[in-house]
């Protein structure tokens, strides 16, 4: 049994319970820890999303990140790790988490959908963005080396200190990470054409490198 597999069951069956860990002493038994069996859980796959993102190349179809990966976790639970990536002033934020939801879709259905609409808002009420217009989010597929993926993008438009700019948010899923994958580009919108040259492929690199990650997770000799 996979190890996403192994924490899924012990969501579903244990989910209620509570754990609590006892010092011993002579003269008492103190309690040290109370920690709920869903949060063990959630610590478990947060650790994996910093793992992996950790784990990306530090180049990506012309990318480059020079910091680890961003604990978002300490200040929301769900909101799991990030790591940035630079191309001159084209960002991309790759986003793993899970939103607190312990059964991720294999593809695209109504619950990754209403979570792009989510994100999506968030455009709205940011104080310093202006002139927000977002499009409506589609969904790409792509193949690499035999396996399908799937995500949903849309574009946003928004002006930012007196400077037009756009964002493209990719959203799809790893199952076996038990996370969500969001690609966030932002970028000045004269920068249009080089962020179509590029994202593909940065997009699918990121994919195809958490797929790797979960399948080496699960082999035989990772076990």
């Amino acid at each position: 049994m996979n190890t996403a597999l192994k924490v899924f069951c012990l969501t579903v069956l244990l989910a209620s319970c509570t754990i609590v860990e006892y010092k011993h002493e002579p003269t008492k038994v103190q309690p040290i820890v109370k920690l709920s069996l869903i949060d063990r859980i959630q610590t478990q796959i947060v650790d994996m999303q910093r793992d992996v993102l950790d784990a990306l190349p530090d180049e990506i179809a012309g990318f480059k990140s020079v910091e680890p990966a961003a604990n978002r976790e300490q200040n929301k639970r769900g909101a799991g790790y990030t790591r940035v990536y630079l191309a001159g002033d084209i960002v991309a934020t790759v986003f793993v988490y899970n939103d607190r939801d312990f059964d991720i879709p294999v593809k695209i259905d109504s619950k990754v959908e209403n979570l792009m609409d989510k994100h999506l808002d968030t455009f709205q009420v940011m104080q310093s963005y202006k002139n927000v217009k977002t499009g409506k989010a589609k969904k790409r597929n792509f193949r690499w080396r035999g396996v399908n993926y799937q995500v949903l993008e849309a574009d946003v438009e928004f002006s930012q200190r007196d400077e037009d700019k756009k964002s493209l948010l990719v959203l799809g899923t790893n199952k076996d990470l038990m996370s969500y994958v969001r690609i966030h580009y932002t970028y000045p919108k004269a920068k249009q054409a080089e962020v179509n040259k590029k994202n593909i492929a940065f997009t699918r690199s990121v994919f195809v490198a958490l797929h790797d990650f979960a399948v080496a997770q699960n082999s035989p000799v990772a076990q």
